[in-house]
């Protein structure tokens, strides 16, 4: 799991520090409180597979942003995700002990909820290997 728990800080590090994604005010959370009032962004779920093989150890990584948003439409919702999307595939491919070989998109999805809120969620997948 240390590698899973480095790329969600490698995760919340960039988008934090993305400008325009900042200049939309957006909280994120790691698990939002119950109380949490959109806009905001959410990171996970997150599931890791082993993907070692005779000469090494390395892991499959399935993690998801999820936007929640209480205005009309889907087109603001959209926007956001897009910088997500571009925030997520120019991070670093090595941080802390990890080093990622691959990271791509895999879906994304924009829907109404029950509530009237619109949730964006956009999934990625990525190998990594520890020490390398």
């Amino acid at each position: 799991m240390q590698a899973s728990l480095e790329l969600q800080r490698a995760l919340v590090a960039a988008l934090s520090s993305d400008a325009a994604l900042s200049a939309r005010a957006l909280k994120l959370y790691d698990g939002p409180p119950a109380d949490a009032r959109p806009p905001y962004l959410s990171v996970g779920a997150d599931v890791v597979s082993d993907r070692g093989w005779k000469g090494g150890g390395g892991y499959e990584h399935r993690f998801s942003v999820t936007l929640w948003d209480a205005g009309d439409g889907l087109a603001a919702a959209k926007g956001v995700m897009a910088d997500v999307e571009r925030i997520v595939l120019q991070m670093p491919r090595q941080f802390g002990t990890v080093r990622l070989l691959s990271l791509r998109l895999l879906r994304a999805s924009v829907r109404r909820s029950p509530r009237n809120w619109t949730q964006a969620v956009i999934e990625f997948r990525a190998l990594s290997v520890v020490g390398a």
